[in-house]
C-alpha cells in the first residue's frame, strides 16, 4: 500500500506539512505544532502509516506520552482510524511506566526485588508532614504539603544537586536538608515515590548496558507526545533508549511549555538539533481552531518571546469579532461584570485565570447570588494555606483574647518583639490577672518599653478590628499590624491576603468571614451548579489542549498576570520564569475559537503590560465590553473625592506622622475627626481629610 491508496482507504484529509510529518519516520524529528493545528491526528495517523505503508511491527514501535488519560485517548483515537484490535497490538504509555517496565525486568534479571512503590497519597504525605514538623516545628498544613510535593516532583525530574538544591525555595524548610531526609525516610522503608522510578530506572539504565541493549532491540521507533511538558530526567531515558536505531518522533511546542514548576523542559525543542545532529525539525502552522484576529493577536504576542523556535501561527478559519479589552475599575468591578456575563450566558463561555485563588471572590458572589456555572478542577488548597490560616486566626484571637493556645502560635508574627519567655508567662497568667494576653505584656516589667507599647497598639487593633467589615479587618491586620512585614520577611505570598480582603468585602464582620470561609471551602469542592452549564471556569492549565467557543481572561494585570515582571538586569532564572508567564498568556489566548475577551483595569497599580501588547495604545483602539454588557463610564474623580477615599483607609490603629506634632497612633476616629495619641505624649482632634488635603497628614 502506497501513501495515495492509505489516504483513500483510511479517508483522511492532511495539509502539505502534516503529510510531511506523516511520511517522515526514519531518525530523529522533531515536529512542532501550534495550537489547533491537528498534532494529535497526525501522530495517530503517522502511526497508521508506519503500520500499513512502511510494514513495521507493532510490537516494535512504543508512544509515550505525559499522563495515562492521554495515553487511553491516543489509543482510542488510533482504534477509531484503523479498528480496536490494531490499537490493543500498539503500545501506548505514559514514561512513568516505562520506567515501571525497566524496574520489573531488572528485578527478574538479577532476581531482586526493588522498593515497593508508594502509591498511598495519605501515607506520603504523612512522612512529609512529619519531617516537616521536625524541621520547622510547626504543623503542615495542606497547602504546605502539596508545596513541598512540588518541590520534590522538580528537583527529581530537573535531576538537581548540591547548591541547586538549596536554592529551591519553599517557605518554612531548608529545602536541600529537607530533600535528603525525605530520600532517607524511603529509603529505611524500603519505598520509592513515582519521581523515583524514573530516577532508579534512570540509574538501571547507566549501570547495566544489557537491560539497555534489550530495550533497545525491542523498540526500534519512539513517538513522544506533548514533549514541551516533559522534564529533563525523562527527556535523558528517552534519549538512552532511542540512541541505538536513532528513530524518534518528538511533537510538540515549545511556545505551549507551561509546567516549569513541575520541571518541564522547553531547551528540549530548541536544541533538539543539537542533540541529535542528523535530526528533522519540521513545522505545522496552521490554526484551525480559531479566527483571524485570535490568530494574528497571539502570534504576535509570542513573538516577543527569545526561547523558541522562528515559526509563525497561520489562521485557517475567516474572520470573526476583534479581540475586545473589557476595561473595569478594579478586581471587584471584574467579579461584577463577569458575574452579570454569567446571568445572561447562553453559549459556551470560558472565564480563565491563572490560579484557583482567582476563581474564589467570583464563585463567592455567583453562589449567594444563586447564577449557574461549572469549575474544572478547582482545588481548595486556599483555604489551608499558611497565610490564610493565620489571618483567620488572629480574627480568632482578637474575639477570645485569652486564647494561650493562639497565642504561642502567633505572637512572633505581629511584629511586637514579644520573647517566647515573655509569650509563654503571659498565655499561662494573663488570665488569672484579669487581663487580656496583650494586655499583660503591655504592663509587663519583663517586655521592653517598645513592646509594651505595641502590644498596646496591638490591643486596640484586635478591639477595632472586630467592628468593622471584613475586608477592613483583613487590611488592617496585613497592614498595620506587623503581619505583612513579617510575610515579606519570609518571601509568603501576600496574593493570599488580597484574595481574603476580596471575599471580605461581601462581609459585615471578620467573624462573619470565618463562617463564609467554611461555607465556600464547600461551595468549592462541588465544582458547580451544573455539568451541562455553559458558563466554564477553569485555570489556564487545565483548559491546556481544549477549547472553547469564547473565552475571557481574567485578572489580566502585572503581579497576577503575569505574576512577577523581570527587574533590570535580572538573572536568566528570572527571565525564563517570565518567558513561561508570557507562554501561559499565549495558551490562554489560543483557547477561543470565535470570541475572546481580556480583562484589564483602570485603577492605578493594576496596570498591564500584556494587555499593551495586544492593545497598543498608538493604534487609538475603543475599549469595549464583551457581549453586551454596558460598561461603566470612565469619570475622572475631582480633587476632593480622591482625598476622602484615600481617608477611609485612616483606620484606628495605624500609625500616622504630622507635619507639626510628629508620630502618632489613630486611637480612634467619627466621622472624619480623629483622634490621634502623638508619641510626645499630646492627644489631639484632627480633620483627617482636612489635614492630608493641605498636606500636614500622613502615614508613618
Amino acid at each position: 500500500m502506497d501513501f495515495s491508496q492509505f489516504k483513500t482507504q483510511f479517508p483522511i484529509s492532511l495539509d502539505t506539512q502534516q503529510e510531511t510529518a506523516v511520511q517522515t519516520v526514519d531518525g530523529p524529528v522533531l515536529l512542532l505544532a501550534v495550537p489547533g493545528s491537528g498534532k494529535t491526528t497526525v501522530l495517530v495517523t503517522r502511526l497508521g502509516y508506519m503500520r500499513y505503508v512502511r510494514g513495521i511491527s507493532p510490537e516494535r514501535i512504543l508512544t509515550m506520552t505525559y499522563t495515562v488519560a492521554a495515553a487511553r485517548d491516543m489509543q482510542a483515537r488510533y482504534a477509531a482510524f484503523f479498528g480496536e484490535e490494531e490499537a490493543q497490538r500498539l503500545e501506548f504509555r505514559t514514561i512513568n511506566g516505562v520506567c515501571s517496565r525497566i524496574i520489573r525486568y531488572y528485578e527478574r534479571t538479577f532476581g531482586r526485588t526493588a522498593f515497593r512503590l508508594l502509591e498511598d497519597g495519605a501515607q506520603k504525605s504523612a512522612i512529609i508532614s512529619e519531617l516537616y514538623r521536625t524541621q520547622s516545628k510547626e504543623f503542615a498544613t495542606e497547602s504546605t504539603v502539596k508545596a513541598l510535593q512540588t518541590a520534590l516532583t522538580y528537583a527529581k525530574n530537573q535531576m538537581l544537586k548540591g547548591e541547586e538544591l538549596s536554592a529551591v525555595e519553599v517557605e518554612g524548610v531548608d529545602f536541600a536538608a529537607f530533600f535528603a531526609a525525605y530520600g532517607k525516610v524511603l529509603r529505611e522503608r524500603q519505598l520509592m515515590d513515582y519521581d523515583d522510578q524514573m530516577v532508579y530506572a534512570l540509574r538501571i539504565l547507566r549501570q547495566y548496558p544489557a537491560i539497555l541493549r534489550d530495550f533497545q532491540m525491542r523498540y526500534q521507533y519512539f513517538c513522544v507526545d506533548e514533549a514541551q511538558d516533559t522534564s529533563k530526567i525523562q527527556h535523558t531515558i528517552i534519549r538512552l533508549l532511542a540512541g541505538q536505531s536513532g528513530n524518534l518522533f518528538m511533537v510538540g511546542d515549545e511556545d505551549q511549555s507551561i509546567y516549569g514548576f513541575r520541571a518541564a523542559y522547553p531547551q528540549a525543542l530548541t536544541e533538539f538539533d543539537t542533540v541529535y545532529p542528523n535530526a528533522k525539525v519540521l513545522y505545522m502552522e496552521q490554526n484551525y481552531r480559531s479566527t483571524r484576529q485570535i490568530v494574528a493577536a497571539a502570534d504576535r504576542f509570542i513573538q516577543k518571546n527569545h526561547n523558541r523556535r522562528p515559526k509563525h501561527m497561520k489562521a485557517t478559519q475567516g474572520s470573526g469579532p476583534a479581540v475586545r479589552e473589557c476595561s473595569v475599575y478594579d478586581r471587584q468591578k471584574q467579579y461584577a461584570y463577569l458575574c452579570k456575563l454569567a446571568e445572561n450566558c447562553t453559549e459556551e463561555t470560558a472565564v480563565l485565570y491563572r490560579d484557583n485563588d482567582s476563581a474564589l471572590p467570583l464563585i463567592d458572589r455567583m453562589d449567594r447570588a444563586g447564577i449557574p456555572y461549572r469549575c474544572r478542577q478547582v482545588e481548595s488548597l486556599f483555604f489551608t494555606n499558611r497565610v490564610v490560616r493565620d489571618i483567620t486566626d488572629i480574627i480568632r484571637f482578637a474575639r477570645n483574647p485569652n486564647d494561650g493556645e493562639l497565642f504561642l502560635s502567633l505572637y512572633y508574627k505581629l511584629g511586637a518583639g514579644i520573647s517566647k519567655v515573655v509569650a509563654q508567662v503571659a498565655a499561662d497568667r494573663a488570665e488569672a490577672e484579669g487581663e487580656t494576653i496583650l494586655g499583660y505584656i503591655a504592663v509587663s516589667s519583663a517586655a521592653s518599653p517598645w513592646t509594651q507599647k505595641q502590644c498596646k497598639a496591638l490591643q486596640t487593633h484586635m478591639n477595632n478590628l472586630l467592628r468593622e467589615r471584613a475586608d477592613k479587618a483583613v487590611y488592617r491586620i496585613v497592614h498595620f499590624m506587623g503581619y505583612g512585614d513579617y510575610l515579606k520577611e519570609r518571601g509568603g505570598d501576600l496574593t493570599k491576603a488580597d484574595i481574603l480582603e476580596a471575599l471580605g468585602e461581601q462581609e459585615s464582620t471578620p467573624e462573619r468571614l470565618l463562617d463564609r470561609l467554611e461555607e465556600l471551602q464547600e461551595v468549592v469542592q462541588r465544582g458547580g451548579t451544573d455539568a451541562g452549564c455553559p458558563f466554564v471556569l477553569s485555570t489556564i492549565h487545565s483548559s491546556k489542549g481544549l477549547e472553547y467557543e469564547r473565552v475571557i481572561l481574567m485578572d489580566v494585570a502585572d503581579g497576577l498576570l503575569p505574576k512577577v515582571l523581570p527587574e533590570p538586569n535580572a538573572e536568566q532564572e528570572e527571565l525564563d520564569a517570565y518567558e513561561e508567564e508570557r507562554r501561559l498568556f499565549y495558551v490562554g489566548l489560543t483557547r477561543a475559537k470565535r470570541e475572546l475577551g481580556i480583562m484589564t483595569f483602570r485603577k492605578v497599580g493594576l496596570e498591564s503590560s500584556f494587555a499593551r501588547e495586544i492593545f497598543p495604545l498608538e493604534t487609538g483602539r475603543a475599549v469595549q465590553p464583551m457581549a453586551a454588557v454596558k460598561k461603566p463610564a470612565v469619570r475622572k474623580e475631582p480633587d476632593a473625592a480622591r482625598i476622602a477615599a484615600v481617608a477611609k483607609d485612616y483606620i484606628p490603629g495605624i500609625r500616622l506622622m504630622h507635619k507639626a506634632f510628629g508620630p502618632g497612633t489613630l486611637v480612634s476616629r467619627s466621622g472624619d475627626i480623629g483622634v490621634i495619641a502623638f508619641d510626645s505624649g499630646d492627644t489631639k482632634k484632627i480633620a483627617v481629610s482636612v489635614a492630608l488635603r493641605v498636606g500636614q497628614l500622613r502615614r508613618e
